[in-house]
């Protein structure tokens, strides 16, 4: 037998390393509250992101999907490469879902990320035509982008958490919504602009998806109850009261698209449908409006001019473009973000940039497409209904642009997910990830624990 004191030495010089690692972080905290409080909090910060990955890693990997509708900018708004806060996000949570990641379960997935491998190798032609800092920048901002959503929204779904991250992104849309409705009869129905960066096109855009998340509802995220026709309609008063036009005109394509699909049925979709008519009338009276107006500065006579525009500068560098974020430079008597998507990469990019950008696009829908129905249809909306939006309004923007990618992700890994569930049930023999806690299976030579689809 051991000695027991001994046993107790052995186990304090064990734990050594650990105290020690507490006290070097306690006092660099110390000093830095002294020195720099900001950097002491972004550093707790970390600290507490890590305490959380390791007890419970899917809670900063799903951190990314409700973060969408954080777009605080971090350290200002006039530096070029200032971040927001779903961008700091949708990095931390790509990182922590890399271990997590199962390409080989899903071909659709790699074969978008190898289109999107192709876009990025392309855009690096301009990148090194144009060295600057934006351009590099945006190089890496537009792979987290489209790569990181996708990643995120796979693990997430993959590992059985695409109902509560989802859930979490409704709810904060709904209260979204119900302050736009307020700020709006406030305001006499002017356009809307929230606290912490939440202008009226960003509102728009979210809530649209928010109402697409709701609309289709997926059998794999199965919500029920009567609750989701109320959720609907107040979402669509949100839009309304935005007066979002581009987020109008997505909703409506969504509405269409998700009809056809099969994805509504019964009273939903009447009640869907009914609350399409406002949206198309109010969206077609406001641009009629602006097009009868004397006032060329409004947002109508504004994009036709910043189209006007973009000719101009795309035919500097026609093949490679001028560089991505050009419009932070000094270089052109132009500084704006040409408002549709075609447009911004032919000036960014030129005519090679934007060829590799609609085989990334079209690779991303047929993809989706060819998925079965069930995860198909909200996946190809999303996208779809993002890339008609894009059309109106600027495309590479923070979370409008993850957001779509991030459901397309979550379909995907629900996929995966369950064909992984089929060939378990067929062999019988689960892996540990599908014995938490839901189901149990009886007829396998052992009782286990699985987890259920939806």
């Amino acid at each position: 037998m051991s000695d027991p004191a001994h046993t107790r030495v052995l186990t304090e010089a064990r734990r050594a390393p650990e105290v020690l690692g507490l006290l070097a972080v306690c006092g660099a905290l110390a000093v830095l509250v002294n020195y720099k409080p900001i950097y002491a909090l972004g550093l707790a910060l970390v600290i507490l992101g890590l305490g959380v990955y390791t007890a419970s890693p899917f809670v900063v990997v799903a951190a990314a999907i409700p973060g969408t509708l954080l777009v605080s900018r971090i350290g200002g708004s006039t530096n070029d490469s200032n971040l927001s806060v779903s961008d700091l996000l949708l990095l931390v949570s790509t990182c922590a879902a890399l271990p997590y990641m199962r390409l080989r379960e899903s071909p659709a997935l790699r074969k978008i990320l190898g289109a999107m491998t192709i876009y990025e190798g392309t855009l690096l032609l301009t990148v090194a035509l144009n060295p600057y800092r934006a351009n590099v920048i945006e190089w890496v901002h537009e792979m987290f982008l489209f790569g990181g959503s996708l990643i995120v929204g796979f693990a997430v779904a993959r590992h059985g958490h695409a109902r509560r991250a989802l859930a979490t992104f409704v709810g904060g849309s709904l209260l979204i919504a119900a302050a736009t409705c307020v700020v709006a009869v406030a305001t006499h129905f002017r356009p809307v602009f929230l606290a912490g960066g939440l202008n009226k096109n960003f509102i728009g855009t979210m809530l649209m998806f928010a109402f697409l998340v709701v609309l289709a509802n997926p059998d794999w995220v199965g919500w029920t109850g009567r609750w989701r026709v109320p959720a609907m309609i107040l979402l669509l008063l949100g839009i309304l009261g935005a007066q979002s036009r581009q987020a109008m005109i997505g909703c409506a394509v969504a509405v269409v698209v998700v009809s056809l699909c099969g994805g509504g049925s019964g009273r939903r979709s009447r009640i869907v449908i009914l609350g399409l008519i406002p949206i198309a009338i109010g969206a077609t009276l406001s641009i009629v409006s602006e097009f009868s107006s004397s006032n060329h500065l409004n947002s109508v006579y504004v994009r036709l001019s910043a189209y006007s525009q973009s000719l101009q500068v795309w035919h500097i560098s026609p093949w490679l473009g001028v560089g991505l974020r050009w419009w932070y430079t000094a270089r052109f008597p132009n500084s704006f973000q040409p408002p549709n998507a075609e447009f911004e990469m032919l000036t960014s990019a030129g005519m090679i940039g934007l060829a590799a950008f609609l085989y990334l696009q079209g690779r991303t829908l047929l993809e989706l497409w060819l998925l079965p129905r069930r995860f198909a249809v909200l996946a190809f909306t999303a996208v779809l209904v993002r890339l008609v939006e894009g059309q109106f309004d600027i495309f590479w923007v923070t979370a409008s642009s993850a957001i779509p990618l991030l459901l397309a992700g979550l379909a995907l890994g629900e996929h995966s997910r369950s064909l992984t569930m089929r060939a378990v049930a067929s062999s019988g023999f689960p892996p540990d990830e599908f014995r938490p806690e839901s189901s149990t299976v009886s007829h396998f030579p052992r009782t286990y624990e699985i987890s259920p689809l939806a």
